[in-house]
């Protein structure tokens, strides 16, 4: 990859920060970290440039980052080497595939926040990284995996028609006097494969105000309830728990999130 090539992604994994860097989900990872019965080291699928990994370092986990975006590392390692000592030395991050890593050792707690498991759009690619993770857990250690919980409606991930995305754009400040405007078009989804693709736009406003454009295009595969129960269970898991926010309330209808803690069975 070229120079060139390099630095529209790099700043991807910046805009990243700016947008996400404040959702209220690190206080929950805290707390399934410290729960888990068996305790030992965590890994983290998709850490990306580190959100929720730092904090754990910081409270005095170990754990390693896995991330398939070599600019996602490389801005999490930025951030670690103005970490004091004892932090750096609890963080390893990898670069690899969730569909096919080899870490040589066992966690207690493997996570994949903010819908990572999004990005496998098949039921291969899904039951592989069960199969990576499931020989990757300690024997009474946990998987817990954060997803969005679909809305099948016509006005949910599902619609056939185009959204109008810009009408609901956010404004976010960032560095040097800038802001970011972003804003999410869904611009179709496929049924047979439940995958919906959408373009995120992000709109640099400079301080003087003159404005770029930058664009990323997503495709997600969305997982109802029991298909992800039924893939639990064939990969040789048992669901212990079903989340339906980052408050830990109970999994329901009106649920935002679907955030399963899985245990695997014995042999």
């Amino acid at each position: 990859m070229s120079d060139a090539d390099a630095r529209p992604i790099a700043e991807f994994a910046a805009i990243y920060d700016a947008i996400y860097g404040d959702r209220d989900d690190a206080a929950f990872w805290r707390v399934i970290a410290a729960s888990v019965a068996e305790s030992g080291p965590i890994l983290e699928l998709g850490c990306g440039t580190g959100r929720v990994l730092l904090p754990l370092a910081r409270a005095g986990f170990e754990i390693t980052g896995l991330d398939l975006s070599a600019a996602m590392l490389e801005r999490c390692r930025a951030a670690l080497r103005s970490e004091p000592p004892k932090v750096r030395d609890r963080v390893r991050l990898v670069a690899a595939d969730m569909t096919s890593f080899e870490l040589g050792r066992r966690y207690a707690t493997i996570t994949c926040p903010f819908g990572g498991f999004q990005q496998l759009r098949t039921v291969d690619e899904q039951l592989a990284c069960l199969a990576r993770c499931r020989a990757h857990l300690l024997p009474q250690g946990r998987l817990v995996l954060d997803l969005p919980n679909p809305d099948p409606a016509p006005s949910g991930y599902a619609r056939d028609e185009a959204s109008d995305g810009e009408a609901t754009a956010q404004l976010v400040d960032w560095t040097d006097g800038r802001r970011i405007r972003w804003w999410m078009t869904v611009t179709g989804y496929d049924h047979a494969h439940q995958c919906s693709e959408c373009t995120v736009t992000y709109e640099i406003v400079d301080a003087d105000g003159a404005t770029r454009r930058l664009s990323e295009t997503l495709v997600l595969r969305y997982i109802f309830r029991y298909e992800l129960e039924h893939l639990l269970v064939r990969a040789g898991f048992r669901v212990v728990a079903l989340y339906g926010d980052y408050d830990g309330s109970a999994f329901g209808d009106g649920s935002p999130a679907m955030i399963a803690v899985a245990q695997p069975t014995e042999d």
